[in-house]
């Protein structure tokens, strides 16, 4: 399928700057100013340290504060080097992060942090807001540094402490697991995210969705890809989510029978995602000998957009074959309802419902799929479909989504895509 390749060079979106989804400017300003404030203002007095290391501390201290970044740098080495205990970690670490915003080294505050958390005293020295900052600022340092792992870590610390940010965490986290070849785990933090989002009645940012979406689909992972593409024109419906969405649908199902491709285009149609001469060509190519009057119909939208050339030999040649038959098809189907009614299984209805749901007449297709649905001899579930589609078509909204939902097996997921459009509808289907 030609389409395949395109779909994957369109979908490798990035979510945007990694560094654009940590905290909003203000809040992080002030918690960075709140977390260096709250290290040892009295390093001699609050905390037991070594004697080495309450001498340097407290020089660097007052050398900061005195803004002699020089003298403050040299006496914190001279600390660092005099480390034994976890108040000396968590002192010298915490001057070494007040050091590092007033130098904006981002080296320095990262060794300052990773001082300050592997002390042990963070929990008894700092409130579990400022905590969950130093983890923030932590995992950001890490990304930058391309140290994934130690993202992925902080990350994961930042969520066990309760904060309606840590939602704007998870495109980090996703950024971070795909970087360490965790594609799946990748998936399930970003649907993680979605369902946080959700939970609290936030809208997905449409970057969110279609990021998963190239992930899920580069690494071949087909259900969650279909999911997120449900997702994606449930919440985004245009012309680009549909058509992406049903061509990595269609993809990934190569194998689709006659009647699965042709309720895929079907869809396709609806949503006015058909753009390509291949689709209108395999659309049409089942249709204009049995079902002429949606083989006329499609041939000649073809033509209208110039995707088709009505001069082409093979697309006269359809649309000629199609247009002698359409008389017949239209007089037929006013007799069906009374012919079908009374036959003996549904394959009739079933095949004039078809008909019907091709040339527009929505109303007598979902009669004619009720018939067949209360008869034998049919697909349950592809003429439970084509009525779902009947009505979805036909405005039935509820109707179609309560009819969709009870289509199981391997037409489930394009059913599921049906219950969208019906819910939504993108598009004013050609006649």
């Amino acid at each position: 399928m030609k389409f395949a390749s395109k779909i994957a060079m369109t979908l490798t979106l990035a979510l945007g700057g990694v560094s654009l989804v940590a905290i909003q400017p203000a809040t992080a300003k002030k918690h960075e100013a709140e977390a260096a404030a709250q290290p040892a203002a009295k390093p001699g007095q609050d905390y037991v340290l070594t004697p080495a290391v309450r001498t340097a501390a407290g020089e660097a201290q007052v050398a900061i504060k005195a803004n002699d970044i020089a003298t403050a740098m040299t006496k914190l080495d001279a600390a660092k080097a005099a480390i034994a205990t976890d108040d000396d970690k968590y002192v010298v670490g915490s001057l070494g992060y007040d050091l590092s915003i007033t130098k904006q080294d981002k080296s320095l505050q990262n060794q300052s942090i990773d001082l300050m958390l592997g002390s042990g005293k963070v929990s008894q020295r700092m409130s579990q807001d400022t905590i969950w900052q130093l983890y923030v600022n932590q995992s950001q340092l890490a990304y930058d540094a391309n140290q994934f792992k130690k993202t992925e870590f902080d990350i994961e610390q930042a969520f066990k402490i309760e904060n309606a940010n840590n939602v704007q965490l998870y495109p980090m986290l996703v950024e971070a697991k795909v970087k360490l070849g965790k594609p799946a785990e990748a998936i399930a933090a970003l649907e993680a995210g979605i369902q946080k989002m959700q939970a609290s009645n936030q809208a997905i940012p449409e970057t969110w969705i279609k990021r998963g979406v190239a992930l899920a689909y580069n690494a071949k992972l087909q259900p969650e890809t279909i999911k997120l593409c449900q997702q994606w024109v449930s919440a985004y419906p245009s012309n680009d989510s549909w058509r992406t969405s049903l061509q990595i649908y269609r993809d990934f199902n190569r194998t689709l029978d006659g009647d699965g491709t042709l309720d895929v285009l079907r869809l396709m149609r609806a949503v006015g995602a058909l753009s390509a001469e291949s689709e209108y060509l395999t659309y049409a190519q089942p249709l204009y000998i049995g079902y002429p009057a949606e083989a006329e119909s499609v041939l000649k939208e073809g033509i209208q957009k110039k995707v088709l050339s009505a001069t082409d030999t093979t697309v006269s040649k359809w649309l000629a074959t199609a247009r002698l038959k359409v008389a017949a098809e239209k007089a037929d189907l006013a007799k069906a309802l009374a012919r079908d009614s009374k036959a003996a299984t549904g394959k009739d209805a079933f095949t004039d419902g078809t008909l019907a749901l091709g040339a527009g007449d929505y109303a007598l297709a979902i009669s004619l799929f009720n018939i067949a649905k209360e008869k034998s001899g049919v697909d349950a579930d592809l003429t439970t479909l084509r009525l779902g589609m009947a009505q979805a078509l036909a405005g039935q909204k509820d109707a179609a989504k309560a009819t969709l939902a009870t289509v199981q097996g391997s037409r489930a997921p394009i059913a599921q895509f049906w219950a969208i459009y019906a819910d939504a509808p993108a598009a004013t289907p050609a006649a």
